[in-house]
């Protein structure tokens, strides 16, 4: 399994020394909480300007949100760079999306705290 655990942004994100947003700010990554539908929790996506953005559903409760967080990250690190697209939203049975929720569980007892 990846181990998102050793990646600098992950490092960045739990030492506390910089605000979520700057940590996210210095990795091109753009973060919103937006009104999504129920069954969406969050997506990831490239913009043509190269910036990695991450919308999380604003509907779910913070633990959640902190779950998906991580599971999108774990996409920006290591599946997004190699595929190239958009990944759908009805991929959750993909082996890398199975790879990202079983990242996010056990990273889930790490304190990263969104927003």
């Amino acid at each position: 399994m990846f181990e998102l655990l050793d990646e600098p942004l992950f490092r960045a994100l739990t030492d506390g020394t910089m605000p979520f947003y700057e940590v996210m700010n210095s990795f091109g990554i753009r973060v919103t909480i937006a009104n999504l539908p129920p069954t969406v929790y969050g997506f990831t996506y490239v913009s043509r300007k190269g910036y990695y953005h991450l919308a999380l559903n604003g509907n779910i409760n913070y633990e959640t949100q902190c779950k998906v967080f991580i599971h999108e990250i774990k996409h920006i690190i290591k599946d997004m760079p190699k595929a190239g697209y958009i990944v759908g939203l009805d991929m959750h049975h993909q082996p890398f999306e199975i790879e990202a929720d079983k990242v996010a569980e056990s990273c889930s007892r790490y304190n990263v705290r969104v927003g």
